[in-house]
């Protein structure tokens, strides 16, 4: 099974992208690896804390939205090069300063990934 470094996917988090909004805050990745397919969300972490996957939604550049949890093998994520997706958290404020953010997925013919996000929030 292929690894990606870690290096290499934190440039899959688009800068400046973590800000609060609403109750909760949103993020971005940019796919600037390879074409991709996600089979699964495994967590999402804020700070070390585990955040529940129902408040976890993908925003595909279509418009589709798809909740976390219903991400599997027989309902996957499309991640074509160069496509930006925006991860949406509900209920999970986010105060000013440093945060990391850890997103664990599983990916078609990779395997299981963490991509580490770290970003300080005005």
């Amino acid at each position: 099974m292929p690894a990606i470094p870690p290096a290499i996917l934190k440039k899959l988090y688009v800068k400046n992208s973590l800000r609060a909004e609403g109750d909760g805050f949103v993020l971005s990745l940019q796919n600037s690896i390879a074409p991709g397919v996600i089979q699964g969300f495994k967590g999402l972490t804020l700070d070390g804390k585990a955040v529940p996957l129902e408040r976890v939604s993908i925003h595909q550049p279509d418009g589709t939205v798809v909740p976390a949890g219903a991400i599997s093998e027989g309902n996957p994520v499309l991640f074509p090069l160069g496509a930006i997706v925006t991860l949406r958290v509900g209920g999970v404020p986010l105060s000013p300063g440093n945060h990391q953010v850890g997103i664990r997925v599983v990916v078609k013919d990779v395997g299981p990934l963490e991509i580490p996000v770290a970003d300080k929030v005005e």
